[in-house]
């Protein structure tokens, strides 16, 4: 598949799970020296062939394509700080979007959240769309972590394909739902220390990681 097929295959799905409603988000994919990403303005599952928005990736010049996505720089940092990620997801999971917006983080409830997105770094609102914006999700990114929260926001994930950037998210927006649901049974208890390392060095956790990410 091209690199907007991928995306196109993304953008659906992501529509489909409820992570991003109207023109709500943005994702973009690595082609050779090119950054390819959705047009500001367009429902991610509505885009055609011709309608993606084609960006220098060292430069930033916006080379084809309708205008490009108000973010494209922070998608354009990502890629930057990662040279092995090729897609980037950004939406607006409505369960993690409230939860970190009033004041918590999203807690290793299972073993999927720990053996496929484990580090969240956490920003507290920042102007979308803004140059500062794409400089702190780049800090969060390039201190290892594999996901970044943006509180009033969103979320954004990143991978070498573009299914292991949207299940990063929609794992994190299922850990938020069990999260939810931890509290309102009145007795939350996440994995301790010695469960998350356990599942950190489980070997079949390795290789499914692999299976996502297309290797």
């Amino acid at each position: 598949m091209s690199v907007i097929e991928e995306l196109e295959a993304m953008g659906k799905i992501m529509v489909d799970r409820g992570l991003v409603a109207g023109p709500g988000g943005n994702i973009s994919g690595r082609d050779g020296g090119r950054m390819v990403c959705s047009p500001s303005g367009y429902d991610v599952d509505r885009i055609a062939d011709n309608e993606w928005s084609v960006v220098d990736m060292e430069t930033g010049k916006h080379l084809s394509g309708p205008r490009p996505t108000s973010e494209w720089e922070m998608h354009q940092k990502i890629l930057q700080a990662r040279p092995n990620a090729n897609y980037v997801c950004h939406a607006h999971p409505p369960i993690t979007t409230g939860l970190i917006s009033g004041g918590m983080e999203i807690l290793p409830w299972t073993p999927d959240f720990v053996a496929y997105v484990d580090l969240v770094y956490y920003l507290p609102f920042v102007k979308p769309s803004s140059t500062e914006l794409a400089l702190r999700v780049e800090e969060g990114v390039r201190a290892g972590n594999n996901a970044v929260a943006l509180r009033n926001h969103g979320v954004v994930t990143w991978g070498t394909s573009w299914r292991q950037a949207f299940s990063k998210m929609m794992i994190i927006e299922d850990t938020a739902k069990t999260q939810m649901a931890a509290i309102i049974a009145g007795k939350p208890q996440p994995l301790d220390d010695a469960g998350v390392a356990h599942v950190r060095g489980m070997e079949v956790e390795a290789y499914r990681r692999k299976i996502i990410e297309g290797k």
